[in-house]
């Protein structure tokens, strides 16, 4: 499904739209043109709860938490083990909407979310 992207990838703030695909329960995907991140379901493998600021709550037009899907980018290493996770700055999409932006969660607040977690941790 196309979404459009409504607060910037950081380091891509020239893509505001993508192609968002499930892979399988725990991955997913968006792409722009050559640029593609993967993506994984933070659920399936942590305690993983924030609250999301006011200013994307209206960005995203989240009425509810029900519409709100959580992601994190992941970097893969050819050994699966060495890949690092970014739990920092989580990737938030309203399924409703088929809206998408990337926050950066307050390090002081949220401490236990680093920025390159090892996969290793949660297999």
């Amino acid at each position: 499904m196309k979404v459009k992207i409504v607060a910037p990838i950081f380091g891509f703030e020239n893509i505001d739209e993508a192609q968002f695909e499930e892979i399988d329960d725990f991955f997913s995907k968006i792409e722009s043109g050559d640029v593609a991140f993967t993506l994984i379901d933070p659920s399936k493998l942590r305690e993983y709860s924030f609250d999301i600021p006011p200013f994307y709550k209206e960005l995203l037009k989240l009425k509810s938490v029900e519409d709100a899907a959580v992601y994190n980018i992941v970097i893969i290493s050819s050994e699966i083990e060495k890949s690092k996770i970014n739990f920092a700055a989580p990737i938030i999409m309203n399924k409703k909407e088929n809206l998408l932006a990337q926050i950066a969660l307050d390090e002081t607040k949220y401490k236990e979310f680093g920025l390159a977690e090892s996969i290793s941790e949660y297999l």
